[in-house]
């Protein structure tokens, strides 16, 4: 069962771990040419910002190809969609609009919606905790 679950993990985030050893290790190099400054060590500065933009470069084309990853799917699920349901007619305007535009305009009102319901819970979980309601946080100590 780990197996798969870790199965999983890699598919959800295939670059996670890669992105963030390098971006890490981007901000130990940016410290210690900070340091180098300091001490007036101009060739150790040079040789850190060198090292520096190759970091860099790795890290960017490391986000890259995880957006691409991230990308596919969508670009799977509108093919597929689009196989069946190459337009879709909305019915209040009296248009047809491609399934393209639908499945975008569906993505970003989700997202939306979601950040909308995040602020509404937030702003009423507050509020309750004026009133003198608390927010309970089921813990399991030992």
């Amino acid at each position: 069962m780990k197996t798969f679950s870790g199965l999983i993990k890699y598919f959800k985030d295939p670059h996670g771990r890669k992105i963030q050893k390098l971006k890490e290790r981007y901000q130990e190099l940016d410290e210690l040419s900070d340091v180098a400054v300091k001490i007036g060590d101009a060739s150790a500065y040079r040789s850190l910002q060198s090292e520096m933009r190759e970091v860099f470069f790795d890290y960017l084309t490391a986000v890259v190809v995880d957006s691409i990853y991230h990308l596919v799917p969508h670009v799977l699920i509108i093919w597929l969609i689009s196989m069946v349901v190459p337009v879709i007619s909305i019915p209040i305007i009296n248009r047809q609009v491609s399934i393209f535009v639908a499945y975008l305009m569906a993505y970003l009102a989700y997202y939306v919606g979601k950040a909308i319901i995040k602020s509404i819970k937030s702003k009423l979980g507050h509020k309750l905790g004026l009133l003198g309601f608390t927010v309970s946080e089921n813990k399991i100590t030992n």
